[in-house]
């Protein structure tokens, strides 16, 4: 995109200069070149800074599958990048109890690792996602969480809470967010798939200065 962006500009500085020997004064020619110079600079360190964040995102990610190797239950942990995004996905046997929103012990040394790379990227952000299955509320849980996008919206900000709290993470930094049941990745009509599909994804990214 940016090489694209770039050689419409060295068209555009060719027809300046056409220009300019069709009658432009030198005055004009000389300020359309340094407009052109100007925008050629932002590009480049526009496509500079871009390249360094994939590069400082590809480095989260790797130390990230890294650390988290030898972490109980790796297999329930997906580290994946997607433009300027690391998303790590946490399957539900590490996170919580069915209709609970208290972070289990099983999932607090992945939380540890997660957080330490965090502490150590602090231009990074942080959202919390929650995802559920399609099951209605047990009943007696109903009056906290009506529907599932509560239920999501409280596991996302159980995790917040947790890093930022129990981890003293800066809570600027984070956002929770709730999708509920509505972005499955799995069959609900199969226990396996609704365990599939109830989920936290803990998304890194670097925001725009």
């Amino acid at each position: 995109m940016f090489n694209l962006k770039l050689r419409n500009l060295a068209l555009l500085g060719l027809l300046v200069v056409l220009v300019a020997l069709a009658g432009c004064s030198c005055k004009e020619y000389e300020e359309q070149i340094m407009q052109l110079d100007a925008q050629i600079a932002e590009l480049q360190k526009q496509k500079a800074n871009d390249e360094a964040m994939l590069d400082e995102r590809s480095q989260i990610a790797e130390e990230l599958r890294l650390n988290l190797k030898d972490c109980k239950g790796e297999n329930a942990i997906l580290i994946e990048e997607s433009e300027e995004v690391v998303m790590i996905t946490v399957q539900d046997e590490l996170t919580f109890v069915s209709s609970g929103v208290m972070v289990m012990d099983t999932m607090v040394p992945t939380l540890e690792i997660i957080a330490g790379t965090i502490r150590d990227y602090p231009e990074w952000d942080v959202y919390v996602e929650g995802y559920t299955d399609d099951r209605k509320i047990l009943e007696e849980y109903q009056e906290y969480y009506p529907t599932n996008w509560e239920l999501g919206a409280h596991r996302a900000a159980a995790v917040v809470r947790y890093m930022t709290v129990q981890m003293s993470l800066d809570p600027e930094r984070f956002a929770a967010v709730s999708f509920g049941p509505f972005r499955a990745i799995a069959d609900n009509d199969t226990e396996e798939g609704r365990r599939t599909n109830r989920r936290v994804r803990i998304m890194m990214y670097k925001p725009e200065m």
